[in-house]
């Protein structure tokens, strides 16, 4: 079966012209927006053989994954803003959220309260990476407000946020997160990736 991308005009790690390989698939649990729960969903891996300018080593291997997801997070960005902003925005509890989570239809999410006050650090720590990165001088203003405030207004710019650099523009927090990456010479706004780390 083809694959549905090709890393033969350029790798991503080093650059070079035929490096990245395809080595196979690997698997990892994943959560959609919707709180559908995947066992094993499958993710294409590669390796780069280090034909360009790579720092030292003898070689790397990197994962392709849908922009909905965040690297080594088993949440999608969207689960996790949506999370977000019914406790920071609409007014539920953290109780209440985690009530509703574990009786939705999809079946019982695993989310503790211990797990959404990391999403609340990881979107803060994603406001503060976008502001340090000074890629979105028009926003900035917005982020100077204490962590609550912060936190609802960088949700409602990631909801909000149009990326124009495709052949149709994309729109929300997945569509933040490319233009970022653009923007910013290949860094990812929402995680990092083990060539980053």
């Amino acid at each position: 079966m083809p694959l549905p991308f090709d890393f033969a005009a350029r790798c991503p790690v080093c650059g070079a012209a035929g490096c990245a390989k395809f080595l196979g698939y690997y698997y990892r649990q994943v959560i959609d927006e919707y709180g559908t729960y995947y066992k094993a969903f499958p993710l294409a891996r590669f390796e780069c053989y280090g034909l360009g300018h790579v720092p030292s080593g003898s070689h790397r291997t990197f994962s392709l994954i849908p922009y909905q997801l965040i690297p080594y997070v088993k949440y999608s960005l969207p689960f996790i803003l949506k999370c977000l902003k019914s406790v920071s925005g609409e007014g539920r509890s953290v109780n209440q959220l985690l009530d509703y989570l574990a009786g939705c239809e999809q079946g019982h999410v695993d989310l503790s309260r211990s797990s959404y006050y990391h999403f609340r650090a990881f979107v803060l720590r994603c406001a503060d990476k976008m502001l340090a990165g000074g890629v979105y001088r028009e926003v900035e203003e917005f982020f100077q407000f204490p962590a609550p405030k912060r936190l609802r207004a960088f949700i409602a710019l990631a909801e909000e946020f149009t990326c124009h650099k495709t052949d149709h523009p994309i729109r929300g927090p997945c569509a933040l997160g490319y233009d970022f990456y653009l923007r910013s010479g290949g860094y990812f706004l929402f995680g990092a990736p083990s060539q980053h780390r």
